[in-house]
């Protein structure tokens, strides 16, 4: 027996065969096979009775470890024969090693490495063995084990025992996928060579869909130009990608990895870069490392993830054309025709994200019968035209959709920020029909006479509260004065005695028409804002009554025992649209905004026209639209228009019955027809200023 000490200590050796890629580690013995020109290798898991894993075995046919090859080589570190040689002895084969270090990769598994081989030596058959004991990385055992019979086949077998954890994980789908993934292009490159991994072959021709070498480009980096860089994406059959980048000097011989991190939802694939710096890199231990320090090597990674996202992209609208055109052909595609602007085009572009998203990942679609899946489609439609950003979450519920296509989906909205554009665009949609339904139903005189401040006017509103400032978060339509008193109460955590009633001054019990109110950042988190709303008919001229009237709810409200002492404040309002010239003078004071009737330290009274309202209103939108350049159709405006009106007087047919039908009646709506909620405004949404 030959004992051969490496001078490198086993500290140092311990780093160099360290690592948390297991497959990596495996593969490192099958390259050495292959680098022995093997046409056959297989990584066979030995089990134990109760099926757990008991060691690795690495075979191959290749031509062994001859006697004066393993004191050279096991004796040296970064002095392997491959130094010398860029292909095999006799196949002349891409050689993958280097540095003579992949032997020692066995230490992340097991305790021990057991080499035994067959090599020939002048038409003899000769045998050894080496040991490497993960505990003395630099010291290896040699032993001759003497002559073979001469039709004994060369070849190696390498022995990991005992293992140093159960590692089952190596036998699953996922290890298969990135064991196969590595070796796929080298079986592609050298067909003759067959590799085994627990007894299934690397068969990329059974698995593989697609291949596609992507054009490169020069790529400047802090220290460099490269130049010469290879890329090729292979696309998998579902199951069988490993959504890696595989790094190799050469076409065919893989050194690294490193997760794909490329935005790709339905699409199962590996990349493969090949560049001589690439070896540079490997020499340096760095393709595995998730902090890079190469400065070039970072940024040759961020430009392969470019051109990859870039060709995802553009096979993503090949599969979407694929999938919409076969739902189109089966009916159940629920849009029709061209996009009719520039809204719907992108709202279109989510929703056919989300369908094949949909299509790839949930089995019960896919055996739906189209009806169903017109049902579905038209759900999801509704989802993505009000609010995209809760598309994710209905892919997980509705769909099973896995997490990681659920990440993909919303990083794509995020990267696209189509999901804001529609939100912008629907809210800003729904708001511009609001204060035209508004207008017209306060100021065109055939309407001005028949429309009612209850049942129709406060309808409109309830779902527009942001008319007075986006800062009011719940609505409280036709309250009851003392309901309004116990909402509030409920709301500040506080009690009222049981049968006490809300009364104004006069002893009557009152009714407001509209009560909204919000949490405002304050020191004391009880601190609450609250607006209540009288609203008055739009052929009413308000006058002194109605302004004494809502003094009185004023005065009914503050003197309440409840809030004398509670952190509130309060804006009252009333709104009609026309003021008498008594009115008028009251609500015009000197360094006051018009419409200011009181200012007190905890309430403020504003009298408003609905003119006023509604140009502040205008002039808001106008600011998003212009800002955010959204622009919305006048067919999308014209048919939201006529399901609001028809929304708004149907919700009291026995008033609709009572007087002779107006234009503002509408078209028929379908029975599931519904008034448009006013959405939350996103960030780029409309500014929270006061009304003034």
């Amino acid at each position: 027996m030959i004992v051969l000490t490496l001078k490198a200590k086993h500290d140092h050796l311990r780093k160099v065969a360290a690592t948390r890629d297991y497959v990596k580690a495996l593969g490192e013995f099958v390259w050495n096979a292959l680098d022995a020109d093997a046409t056959e290798v297989s990584v066979d898991f030995v089990r134990n009775a109760l099926g757990g894993l008991e060691s690795i075995l690495v075979r191959d046919n290749g031509t062994g470890i001859s006697k004066a090859r393993a004191q050279h080589d096991f004796e040296s570190l970064g002095d392997s024969w491959k130094l010398a040689a860029n292909r095999t002895a006799i196949l002349s084969h891409a050689v993958h090693g280097k540095e003579g270090q992949g032997r020692f990769r066995f230490f992340s598994l097991a305790q021990k490495a057991l080499w035994t081989t067959v090599y020939g030596d002048d038409g003899k058959r000769l045998k050894l063995s080496i040991e490497i004991g993960a505990d003395r990385l630099h010291t290896s055992k040699i032993t001759e084990l003497g002559d073979a019979p001469p039709e004994t086949p060369t070849g190696t077998t390498v022995e990991l025992a005992p293992l140093k954890g159960t590692f089952d994980w190596l036998t699953g789908s996922e290890a298969r996928a990135d064991f196969g993934a590595t070796f796929a292009p080298y079986v592609l490159q050298y067909p003759d060579t067959t590799i085994f991994y627990d007894g299934q072959p690397v068969d990329p021709a059974a698995t593989i869909l697609r291949t596609h070498a992507i054009e490169t480009k020069a790529i400047v980096c802090p220290g460099r130009t490269v130049r010469n860089l290879a890329l090729k994406v292979i696309e998998w059959k579902p199951g069988v990608g490993s959504r890696k980048l595989y790094f190799g000097g050469e076409s065919g011989v893989v050194l690294g990895s490193q997760p794909a991190n490329v935005t790709a939802p339905g699409f199962d694939f590996s990349v493969y870069a090949y560049c001589p710096f690439f070896q540079e890199v490997a020499h340096a231990n760095l393709l595995e490392a998730e902090g890079l320090t190469d400065p070039d090597f970072a940024r040759i990674l961020e430009y392969i993830r470019d051109e990859v996202g870039d060709y995802f992209r553009t096979r993503h609208a090949e599969k979407s054309g694929e999938l919409i055109q076969d739902l189109k052909d089966a009916g159940v595609y629920p849009y029709e025709g061209d996009p009719r602007d520039e809204v719907e085009r992108r709202e279109r572009e989510v929703f056919e994200i989300a369908t094949h998203a949909v299509s790839s990942y949930s089995r019960d679609f896919k055996k739906a019968d189209n009806p169903l899946k017109k049902i579905t489609l038209g759900l999801l439609r509704e989802a993505v035209s009000h609010n995209p950003e809760s598309v994710s979450r209905i892919l997980r519920a509705v769909f099973n959709l896995p997490k990681v296509r659920q990440d993909e989906f919303s990083s794509l909205l995020d990267k696209t920020e189509l999901g804001a554009i529609i939100s912008t665009s629907t809210l800003i949609a729904d708001r511009i029909v609001t204060l035209k339904v508004l207008r017209e139903i306060v100021f065109e005189p055939k309407h001005r006479r028949t429309i009612k401040e209850r049942g129709e006017l406060d309808n409109l509103i309830r779902d527009a509260t942001w008319i007075f400032g986006e800062r009011f978060h719940f609505t409280m339509p036709e309250a009851g004065l003392t309901k309004i008193m116990n909402r509030v109460s409920d709301d500040l955590a506080l009690k009222r005695a049981k049968g006490t009633k809300g009364r104004k001054p006069d002893g009557k019990t009152g009714r407001a028409d509209c009560f909204m109110g919000r949490v405002v950042p304050h020191a004391d988190r009880h601190h609450r804002d609250y607006l209540l709303v009288e609203l008055k008919r739009p052929s009413l001229v308000v006058g002194r009554k109605e302004l004494d009237q809502l003094e009185d709810y004023v005065n009914a409200i503050l003197s309440q025992p409840d809030f004398v002492n509670a952190s509130t404040f309060w804006n009252f309002y009333l709104v009609s649209s026309e003021l008498d010239p008594v009115v008028t003078e009251r609500i015009t004071q000197k360094d006051r905004p018009f419409g200011l009737f009181l200012d007190k330290p905890n309430h403020r009274v504003w009298v408003k026209s609905w003119a006023e309202l509604i140009r502040e209103c205008e002039s808001r939108l106008a600011f998003v639209q212009e800002r955010l350049q959204v622009d919305v159709s006048a067919e999308l405006i014209d048919e939201r228009i006529s399901k609001l009106k028809s929304s708004i007087l149907k919700a009291h047919p026995e008033q609709k019955s009572a007087r002779p039908p107006t234009e503002l009646d509408g078209a028929e709506l379908s029975p599931n027809a519904a008034s448009m909620p006013a959405r939350p405004v996103p960030k780029s949404g409309l500014p929270d200023q006061p009304l003034t």
